[in-house]
């Protein structure tokens, strides 16, 4: 367990259901993903090319492409997830298969022109898979999940009609079961709000989240005297993720339950983006790649469905309860906005050796990627005119900007030609903190091996991956308080198979 303090204000707006700072990483924080020899050489692929991967890292990279390919591979996952909250240590497992990535190429096969070919390809990438369960929970004596719904009614000003009408996916279920009450002053005058809970509670949170980050490229590259590489890709980001929560608050002196609450929410969007690469080989046992991944803008439309149980409320309040007795007042619960996510660059090189016996014949290589990734340029977006919802998603980029920092991630990788049929493979990656605070131990770290089989027109790739990430996990937010995490630590195992076919 650590805590954390906002570096400004967040008012909260009353129409939508609040995005944090942990969304935006969800869509930019990414583990490593693509065909399985990518996968295997760390995703150290950036000057690296004639693999599907390409299209997702340095589209230029398909200039290397001689034949016609098509790609496909799936990836079974195993993941574990370790919690550290107020010293109570949890774990949890999640298993799932999934596509990772699939595509067809389409070479330049117009032999009279040596000079300059261009390729063309369609392509399927999973970049995140966010089915995954999250499970902690640990003994607070300095804050209440309450007090979250309580700085919502105080910050928005909200009047007693408001507060019982307006919030019906959180601060109105509390008020209506008494866990949060109203000061009044002489004037009866409602000047705050308090939750009966301020600290020395036993809590208890249990997630489950579903869906994926997927990416959809157009890619087409150019090969000059098979020297310079040159490509661009246009991609489309589709993204569909869902959560479900149960929170369980009780007091730590007599583990009286308080309150339980039940929040069930989704979020879909669709976007644009585009990646631009090139790869140039001065010598023929060396290759350089730079490639710019522009921000994506992403449209995403959520939505949100909530219920709370209390001592004054045992059978429950919903919000679809609210909705049928406020008809006419509530606010509308399906938000759209726009997310800007960060934009980023990446270095490359690959250095080929051969055996001293035969130099024009290539052993293997050795490749290395450094990225460069701006987290703090993550922005969110609005076409609400609502000045509450305008003001929300400013303090919301202000806190990003300030806590969110550029990070560096570094790939390395290797191959290794067993015999005219077999490869074998090894890579390394290592993604830094997004984290500007430094008492966050944030860090994604993988290791990989894996072996390539040639023969004909057929390719098979098998590859194992242990990815190790730290994370921080908040339950929830407070303005005027501390925020305390969890400290997350998950081992996932990732094995993927692809199968391909020159034609």
């Amino acid at each position: 367990m650590k805590k954390f303090l906002f570096l400004v204000s967040l008012s909260v707006a009353t129409q939508i259901s609040a995005q944090t700072p942990e969304d935006a990483l969800r869509y930019s924080w990414l583990m490593p993903n693509g065909t399985p020899r990518s996968n295997a050489l760390g995703g150290a692929m950036g000057s690296l090319g004639g693999d599907l991967s390409a299209t997702s890292i340095n589209p230029a990279g398909l200039g290397l492409y001689k034949t016609n390919e098509f790609y496909i591979s799936p990836n079974f996952n195993s993941n574990k997830n370790q919690f550290n909250y107020f010293g109570n240590k949890t774990s949890i497992d999640n298993n799932n298969m999934n596509l990772g990535i699939a595509g067809v190429v389409f070479a330049d096969e117009n032999r009279r022109n040596k000079y300059k070919k261009n390729n063309f390809s369609i392509s399927y990438t999973k970049l995140a898979d966010y089915n995954n369960s999250f499970s902690f929970k640990g003994q607070n004596n300095f804050s209440s999940y309450l007090e979250k719904f309580a700085d919502q009614l105080y910050y928005d000003g909200a009047n007693l009609t408001q507060a019982q009408q307006n919030y019906i996916y959180g601060s109105s279920l509390a008020y209506l079961s008494k866990l949060v009450v109203p000061i009044f002053d002489n004037n009866k005058d409602v000047t705050d709000y308090q939750a009966i809970a301020k600290g020395n509670v036993n809590q208890f949170y249990d997630a489950t989240t579903t869906g994926s980050y997927n990416e959809m490229s157009f890619t087409w590259a150019s090969n000059t005297q098979d020297k310079l590489y040159l490509g661009g890709s246009i991609v489309l980001p589709m993204i569909n993720y869902s959560s479900s929560l149960n929170y369980t608050e009780s007091y730590s002196s007599n583990n009286q339950g308080i309150f339980d609450f039940f929040e069930n929410y989704s979020s879909k969007g669709f976007g644009i983006g585009a990646k631009l690469g090139l790869i140039y080989k001065p010598e023929p046992f060396f290759r350089m790649g730079l490639t710019v991944h522009t921000p994506q803008l992403i449209s995403f439309s959520d939505a949100v469905n909530a219920s709370m149980y209390s001592n004054e409320f045992p059978d429950g309040i919903g919000s679809g309860d609210l909705r049928n007795e406020f008809t006419d007042n509530f606010y509308p619960r399906f938000s759209t906005y726009n997310l800007r996510t960060p934009s980023k660059a990446i270095l490359s090189g690959s250095y080929f050796f051969a055996s001293p016996s035969k130099p024009t014949q290539p052993l293997g290589f050795i490749s290395a990627d450094v990225e460069f990734v701006n987290y703090a340029g993550t922005k969110y977006y609005t076409l609400d005119n609502d000045q509450s919802v305008i003001n929300y998603y400013q303090d919301l980029n202000s806190i990003i900007k300030n806590n969110h920092k550029n990070a560096i991630n570094f790939k390395i990788g290797s191959e290794l030609k067993l015999s005219n049929a077999w490869l074998a493979r090894g890579g390394a990656a290592y993604y830094g903190s997004p984290y500007k605070d430094n008492s966050i131990s944030a860090s994604i770290m993988s290791i990989s091996g894996g072996l390539g089989y040639r023969m004909g027109n057929q390719l098979i790739d098998i590859t194992i991956m242990n990815i190790s990430s730290k994370d921080a996990l908040f339950p929830y937010r407070l303005i005027d308080k501390d925020n305390y995490y969890a400290e997350q630590k998950s081992n996932r195992i990732i094995l993927s198979i692809g199968y391909g076919i020159k034609f």
